[in-house]
């Protein structure tokens, strides 16, 4: 039985998460009896970069799978496989006449002003009586005080929360009176998943999480429907900063409430819940939000997508019976700072790692090796001389791999913790941290064995001649030969690094 899955990110942990999903998804890791896989960010910081960046990712995804493979869901290997798609491709006899922004993200309406004016919109309910109770449950500073944007009632709310719980369960309440939320509700069908992403330790995500399962669950014929989650507790600091909303200080005890709240009302109406902490190491620059939140794709966020893809892949038999919740925790062989393939178990190394390593060599092929070959027959074949400058499909596969797939790896290896799994400025010999091709060499060419030029030329023109009789479009070739090539790079490195 196929099914969807629908994957909500609430704020920026969230889109970070959905972020590195894209990532594993682009290498070709596998989902299991799925239809389409349906990413829905919601964040109120309507000009957050890391969301940005992250619906972008999904957009080139979309076009490229689109353009490589066409519509079918029946694409089980290869990059770029799982058909990542917008809740809108989702046409049920519920919704069939509607329309729907092509996009993936969940909008929320009339955000454009402050907190205050978001619940009084016309002046005309907030008198004496009612503003003394305002005042006792949200701070009111003077408009003459320099922090006076800053207080609760008079926030901005399309620029986040800014780390207040207790604004956004209000906000999130009135999501159910969208449109695009209720097209939600008639889309997901009876055998579908639903899986939520969040923070706990911010506003957006401790907030819209459990006001999100309440109203999915409110409709009657999403109860019997699987949950899942990820709770994403402190993995990092943000500086001090007098004039931010946020302060790092107060993660901890957040996350302490808001973990008693949720076993208090959600124990039992999620099947498996997963957790993730990491000793934060990290202090980001304390940006509340806006084009300048932009933080460093972080490892624990690669380990958040490892959630999605184990939920996604877990048969209807694995979970417990409903009313019961399953806890998980994802743990790694060493405790170290510097993280790298070996550091995972074998399950991890297989289904993730593998993946990810075969999309790594793919990346070096199409932007460093492939241009050099522009006189073997392959490259002619494929005419990709006119292709490389004059289609958008190679091009927009450029720039994935240069601009979303490089820049994500190269931000986790500064991080820290620091996941360093490539070593992406050495040759495809080389390419794979703790474990190089064997190769033999003179004057620094490759005389004997490893990954050489000759090498490649003789696999890519016998790949293409083989494909060719079975990819008659050329973009499903390219994407078939990028793969055939990758793997016959890795048949070199034999396996994995692991630790002895």
């Amino acid at each position: 039985m196929t099914r969807n899955s629908y994957i909500f990110g609430i704020g920026g942990t969230g889109a970070r998460i959905v972020r590195a999903l894209t990532m594993m998804l682009a290498a070709g890791t596998k989902v299991k009896d799925t239809g389409k896989i349906v990413p829905i960010i919601i964040d109120v910081d309507a000009k957050n970069a890391d969301t940005a960046r992250t619906l972008q990712a999904l957009g080139k995804y979309k076009y490229i799978r689109e353009r490589g493979y066409g519509p079918s869901e029946e694409i089980r290997d290869g990059f770029f496989n799982a058909n990542l798609n917008t809740l809108s491709s989702i046409k049920t006899a519920q919704n069939s006449s509607e329309k729907l922004d092509d996009s993936f993200q969940l909008q929320f309406e009339n955000l454009e002003k402050s907190f205050i004016q978001y619940l009084d919109p016309n002046d005309e309910l907030v008198g004496d009586i009612n503003m003394d109770l305002l005042e006792a449950l949200y701070d009111n500073t003077p408009p003459d005080h320099a922090d006076f944007h800053e207080s609760e009632l008079h926030l901005r709310l399309d620029q986040g929360f800014k780390g207040n719980p207790n604004i956004g369960s209000v906000v999130f309440n009135n999501l159910a009176n969208t449109d695009e939320f209720k097209f939600v509700l008639k889309s997901i069908g009876e055998h579908d998943r639903i899986f939520i992403i969040s923070s706990i330790f911010g506003g957006t995500g401790s907030s819209g999480f459990p006001q999100l399962v309440r109203l999915l669950q409110h409709e009657e014929k999403l109860r019997p429907n699987i949950f899942g989650a990820l709770t994403v507790m402190p993995y990092f600091n943000v500086t001090d900063n007098s004039a931010s909303a946020i302060n790092s200080d107060r993660f901890n005890s957040k996350t302490e409430a808001a973990l008693a709240y949720y076993h208090k009302y959600l124990k039992g109406r999620i099947n498996c819940f997963y957790q993730l902490w990491d000793q934060p190491l990290r202090q980001y620059e304390n940006k509340e939000g806006g084009m300048e939140q932009r933080n460093s794709a972080h490892l624990l966020e690669l380990i958040g997508a490892t959630a999605v893809i184990d939920f996604i892949n877990k048969p209807d038999g694995a979970f417990k019976p409903k009313g019961q919740t399953e806890y998980l925790d994802f743990g790694i062989k060493k405790e170290d700072q510097v993280i790298d393939i070996r550091h995972f178990y074998d399950a991890t190394a297989r289904n993730v790692m593998y993946p990810l390593t075969l999309l790594t060599y793919a990346m070096k092929m199409h932007l460093d090796v492939i241009p050099k070959h522009r006189n073997e027959a392959f490259y002619k074949e494929l005419d990709l001389e006119s292709k490389w400058t004059n289609d958008l499909f190679y091009q927009t596969l450029s720039d994935f791999f240069k601009n979303h797939y490089c820049e994500w790896l190269e931000e986790m290896s500064t991080n820290e913790r620091s996941f360093q799994p490539f070593n992406l400025k050495q040759d495809l010999n080389g390419l794979v941290r703790e474990k190089a091709v064997p190769v033999s060499r003179i004057m620094g060419m490759i005389t004997d064995g490893g990954i050489s030029d000759s090498f490649l030329r003789k696999e890519l023109g016998k790949a293409e001649d083989e494909l060719k009789k079975t990819y008659p479009e050329p973009e499903e070739r390219f994407f078939r030969l990028l793969h055939t090539i990758s793997a016959k790079c890795f048949s070199k490195l034999d396996s994995l690094p692991t630790m002895i």
